[in-house]
């Protein structure tokens, strides 16, 4: 298989805007997830990266995530405004299911493309952050359809209220999924049944999987400083000989 052209140009910001949205969403949004102004922030968040999401799937399944968009959006708000365990749950599956689709349509584009830029390593670090984000969703669906599925430390409880459907806060999966994904494993979230220690393995194996080659592949493709005149004079001498 021939090696892909690489460019030092972005071309597209599209990726760019999609990882920055995703990075204000984990590091900033949970912070202040105990507020009620807090989880109005935490759904606009996770709103605009919905529709970078639908933005950045350049590809025949566009049609599929703004669907996905259309159900999983006003799902997401009722959250807010009605504690109803089926909806809630509804919620997390639907926002699992669109961060899916739409990560594994990013690594498809940029593994597909014929030039590597640094939107295509800004697009590959954007997947995944939403593998993390879709694994986190799934965890909080499971939690709270089965409240003794995960071992979290004393004290850790919902911010949401003794009614409200949310048993843990969305920023402790979170935590827990990029510590599963990464491999870090610290001990202090535990997996306890079945379904959930299944899905930590599988998500710390494709977790490394992803990069030790998508990430590290687009790295290394990227040019170095000098490496443009070093192909000129290349073929210069190729053309002489």
């Amino acid at each position: 298989m021939a090696s892909p052209a690489i460019t030092p140009q972005t071309g597209s910001t599209t990726n760019l805007w999609l990882l920055l949205s995703l990075l204000f969403s984990l590091l900033v949004l949970p912070l202040l997830e105990g507020s009620y102004a807090g989880r109005v922030l935490l759904l606009l968040g996770l709103t605009i990266t919905f529709i970078l999401g639908v933005s950045a799937a350049r590809s025949n399944l566009r049609l599929i995530t703004f669907i996905l968009l259309v159900v999983a959006l006003p799902t997401a708000w009722a959250t807010l405004f009605v504690n109803s365990k089926p909806i809630f749950v509804a919620h997390c599956l639907l926002g699992s299911a669109f961060y899916w689709i739409v990560g594994g349509i990013v690594v498809y584009v940029v593994i597909r493309t014929h030039v590597v830029t640094f939107d295509s390593v800004f697009g590959a670090v954007s997947a995944y952050l939403l593998f993390g984000l879709a694994w986190a969703l799934s965890y909080w669906a499971i939690h709270s359809v089965t409240p003794d599925a995960f071992s979290f430390p004393e004290g850790t409880a919902s911010t949401g209220g003794a009614e409200s459907p949310q048993v843990v806060d969305f920023s402790h999966f979170i935590y827990y999924s990029f510590v599963t994904m990464s491999t870090l494993g610290y001990g202090d979230v535990l997996p306890l049944n079945r379904i959930t220690r299944t899905l930590s393995w599988l998500q710390s194996v494709t977790g490394q999987f992803y990069v030790a080659v998508v990430i590290a592949w687009l790295v290394s493709a990227l040019p170095r400083p000098g490496s443009g005149v070093k192909e000129i004079d290349r073929r210069v001498e190729s053309f002489r000989d």
